[in-house]
Protein backbone atom coordinates (compact mmCIF):
# COMPACT_ATOMS: atom_id res chain seq x y z
CA UNK A 1 0.00 0.00 0.00
CA UNK A 2 1.59 3.30 -1.07
CA UNK A 3 1.39 6.57 0.84
CA UNK A 4 -1.68 7.73 -1.13
CA UNK A 5 -3.82 4.63 -0.73
CA UNK A 6 -4.74 4.89 2.95
CA UNK A 7 -5.69 8.61 2.99
CA UNK A 8 -7.53 8.25 -0.33
CA UNK A 9 -9.45 5.19 0.85
CA UNK A 10 -10.23 6.70 4.25
CA UNK A 11 -11.45 9.98 2.77
CA UNK A 12 -13.56 8.08 0.20
CA UNK A 13 -15.28 6.04 2.92
CA UNK A 14 -15.83 9.21 4.98
CA UNK A 15 -17.18 11.07 1.93
CA UNK A 16 -19.56 8.30 0.91
CA UNK A 17 -20.98 7.62 4.36
CA UNK A 18 -21.36 11.25 5.40
CA UNK A 19 -22.98 11.97 2.02
CA UNK A 20 -25.54 9.19 2.50
CA UNK A 21 -26.43 10.30 6.02
CA UNK A 22 -26.72 13.94 4.93
CA UNK A 23 -28.98 13.04 2.00
CA UNK A 24 -31.31 10.91 4.13
CA UNK A 25 -31.50 13.59 6.83
CA UNK A 26 -32.10 16.33 4.25
CA UNK A 27 -34.92 14.28 2.75
CA UNK A 28 -36.72 14.32 6.12
CA UNK A 29 -37.24 18.08 5.76
CA UNK A 30 -40.46 19.36 4.15
CA UNK A 31 -40.24 19.31 0.38
CA UNK A 32 -39.38 22.57 -1.34
CA UNK A 33 -40.32 24.25 -4.55
CA UNK A 34 -39.41 23.26 -8.08
CA UNK A 35 -39.59 25.57 -11.09
CA UNK A 36 -42.55 27.93 -11.21
CA UNK A 37 -43.88 26.77 -7.85
CA UNK A 38 -41.03 28.76 -6.23
CA UNK A 39 -43.13 31.90 -6.67
CA UNK A 40 -45.60 30.64 -4.06
CA UNK A 41 -43.68 27.97 -2.13
CA UNK A 42 -40.38 28.26 -0.21
CA UNK A 43 -37.29 26.24 -1.01
CA UNK A 44 -36.45 23.27 1.21
CA UNK A 45 -34.34 24.38 4.12
CA UNK A 46 -31.34 22.53 5.44
CA UNK A 47 -30.51 21.84 9.07
CA UNK A 48 -27.16 22.72 10.62
CA UNK A 49 -26.32 19.01 10.88
CA UNK A 50 -26.99 18.30 7.21
CA UNK A 51 -24.95 21.33 6.20
CA UNK A 52 -21.99 20.11 8.27
CA UNK A 53 -22.35 16.58 6.83
CA UNK A 54 -22.56 17.89 3.26
CA UNK A 55 -19.50 20.07 3.89
CA UNK A 56 -17.61 17.11 5.34
CA UNK A 57 -18.70 14.90 2.43
CA UNK A 58 -17.65 17.52 -0.13
CA UNK A 59 -14.23 18.05 1.43
CA UNK A 60 -13.60 14.32 1.78
CA UNK A 61 -14.82 13.73 -1.79
CA UNK A 62 -12.40 16.36 -3.09
CA UNK A 63 -9.51 14.78 -1.15
CA UNK A 64 -10.34 11.26 -2.32
CA UNK A 65 -10.79 12.36 -5.93
CA UNK A 66 -7.45 14.14 -5.82
CA UNK A 67 -5.83 11.04 -4.35
CA UNK A 68 -7.33 8.82 -7.04
CA UNK A 69 -6.19 11.18 -9.79
CA UNK A 70 -2.65 11.10 -8.39
CA UNK A 71 -2.77 7.32 -8.13
CA UNK A 72 -3.83 6.87 -11.75
CA UNK A 73 -1.25 9.44 -12.84
CA UNK A 74 1.45 7.27 -11.26
CA UNK A 75 0.31 4.45 -13.53
CA UNK A 76 0.97 6.68 -16.53
CA UNK A 77 -2.67 7.14 -17.41
CA UNK A 78 -3.82 9.44 -20.18
CA UNK A 79 -2.42 12.83 -19.18
CA UNK A 80 -4.96 14.91 -21.12
CA UNK A 81 -7.96 13.06 -19.66
CA UNK A 82 -6.48 13.41 -16.18
CA UNK A 83 -5.93 17.13 -16.68
CA UNK A 84 -9.52 17.67 -17.87
CA UNK A 85 -10.82 15.59 -14.95
CA UNK A 86 -8.84 17.70 -12.46
CA UNK A 87 -10.08 20.97 -13.97
CA UNK A 88 -13.70 19.75 -14.01
CA UNK A 89 -13.52 18.55 -10.40
CA UNK A 90 -11.87 21.79 -9.25
CA UNK A 91 -14.50 23.87 -11.04
CA UNK A 92 -17.29 21.77 -9.50
CA UNK A 93 -15.75 22.28 -6.05
CA UNK A 94 -15.61 26.05 -6.58
CA UNK A 95 -19.20 26.20 -7.85
CA UNK A 96 -20.54 24.07 -4.98
CA UNK A 97 -18.65 26.31 -2.54
CA UNK A 98 -20.29 29.37 -4.06
CA UNK A 99 -23.69 27.66 -3.80
CA UNK A 100 -23.06 26.80 -0.14
CA UNK A 101 -21.98 30.36 0.61
CA UNK A 102 -25.00 31.84 -1.12
CA UNK A 103 -27.28 29.39 0.67
CA UNK A 104 -25.88 30.56 4.01
CA UNK A 105 -26.10 34.26 3.11
CA UNK A 106 -29.37 34.27 1.19
CA UNK A 107 -31.32 30.96 1.51
CA UNK A 108 -33.98 31.93 -1.05
CA UNK A 109 -31.55 33.20 -3.69
CA UNK A 110 -33.16 32.78 -7.13
CA UNK A 111 -29.83 32.32 -8.89
CA UNK A 112 -29.03 29.02 -7.17
CA UNK A 113 -29.84 26.87 -10.25
CA UNK A 114 -27.38 28.97 -12.27
CA UNK A 115 -24.61 27.80 -9.94
CA UNK A 116 -25.77 24.31 -8.94
CA UNK A 117 -26.61 22.98 -12.41
CA UNK A 118 -23.15 23.75 -13.87
CA UNK A 119 -21.59 22.41 -10.65
CA UNK A 120 -23.41 19.09 -11.05
CA UNK A 121 -22.53 18.95 -14.76
CA UNK A 122 -18.82 19.56 -14.17
CA UNK A 123 -18.75 17.12 -11.25
CA UNK A 124 -20.36 14.41 -13.38
CA UNK A 125 -17.90 15.14 -16.20
CA UNK A 126 -14.95 14.92 -13.80
CA UNK A 127 -16.25 11.70 -12.27
CA UNK A 128 -16.90 10.08 -15.66
CA UNK A 129 -13.37 10.95 -16.77
CA UNK A 130 -12.04 9.57 -13.48
CA UNK A 131 -13.97 6.34 -14.15
CA UNK A 132 -12.35 6.16 -17.61
CA UNK A 133 -8.93 6.55 -16.00
CA UNK A 134 -9.71 3.92 -13.38
CA UNK A 135 -10.82 1.56 -16.14
CA UNK A 136 -7.69 2.06 -18.25
CA UNK A 137 -5.26 1.81 -15.32
CA UNK A 138 -7.10 -1.13 -13.72
CA UNK A 139 -6.55 0.43 -10.33
CA UNK A 140 -9.81 -1.12 -9.12
CA UNK A 141 -11.80 -4.20 -10.13
CA UNK A 142 -14.09 -3.72 -13.11
CA UNK A 143 -17.22 -4.37 -11.02
CA UNK A 144 -16.35 -1.46 -8.68
CA UNK A 145 -15.70 0.83 -11.65
CA UNK A 146 -18.97 -0.15 -13.38
CA UNK A 147 -20.92 0.37 -10.16
CA UNK A 148 -19.34 3.78 -9.78
CA UNK A 149 -20.19 4.74 -13.37
CA UNK A 150 -23.84 3.69 -13.03
CA UNK A 151 -24.24 5.70 -9.84
CA UNK A 152 -22.51 8.76 -11.34
CA UNK A 153 -25.00 8.69 -14.23
CA UNK A 154 -27.84 8.86 -11.65
CA UNK A 155 -26.55 12.12 -10.11
CA UNK A 156 -28.15 14.51 -12.66
CA UNK A 157 -31.56 12.93 -11.93
CA UNK A 158 -31.48 14.17 -8.33
CA UNK A 159 -33.26 17.24 -7.01
CA UNK A 160 -32.48 18.34 -3.47
CA UNK A 161 -35.87 20.04 -3.16
CA UNK A 162 -37.75 16.73 -3.44
CA UNK A 163 -37.30 13.07 -2.54
CA UNK A 164 -35.40 12.72 -5.81
CA UNK A 165 -32.34 13.67 -3.74
CA UNK A 166 -32.33 9.99 -2.76
CA UNK A 167 -31.02 9.23 -6.28
CA UNK A 168 -27.62 10.31 -4.94
CA UNK A 169 -27.47 7.71 -2.16
CA UNK A 170 -26.19 4.94 -4.49
CA UNK A 171 -23.27 7.18 -5.46
CA UNK A 172 -22.40 7.70 -1.79
CA UNK A 173 -22.51 3.97 -1.18
CA UNK A 174 -20.41 3.25 -4.29
CA UNK A 175 -17.84 5.87 -3.28
CA UNK A 176 -17.63 4.41 0.23
CA UNK A 177 -17.20 0.92 -1.30
CA UNK A 178 -14.42 2.24 -3.52
CA UNK A 179 -12.68 3.58 -0.42
CA UNK A 180 -13.18 0.33 1.48
CA UNK A 181 -11.66 -1.60 -1.42
CA UNK A 182 -8.62 0.70 -1.44
CA UNK A 183 -8.19 0.16 2.29
CA UNK A 184 -8.00 -3.62 1.80
CA UNK A 185 -4.66 -3.01 0.07
CA UNK A 186 -5.44 -5.31 -2.85
CA UNK A 187 -5.77 -2.74 -5.64
CA UNK A 188 -2.17 -3.28 -6.77
CA UNK A 189 -3.01 -6.85 -7.75
CA UNK A 190 -5.84 -5.85 -10.08
CA UNK A 191 -3.57 -4.70 -12.89
CA UNK A 192 -1.44 -7.81 -12.59
CA UNK A 193 -4.43 -10.17 -12.85
CA UNK A 194 -6.08 -8.39 -15.80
Amino acid sequence: MDNLTRPTGTSAVLAGLSWCVAVVLHNTQPQGCVGESCAVRPMRESTALTEVLFLLAGAALAVSMGGLLLMVRRREAHVRIGWIARVACALATILFSIAALMSAVHPDWNGMPLVVLPAVATLVLGLVLLVVLLWTTRLLPRVVIILLLVTVVLLPLANEQTSMILWTVPFGLAWAALGAFLLTGRQGNVAEKS
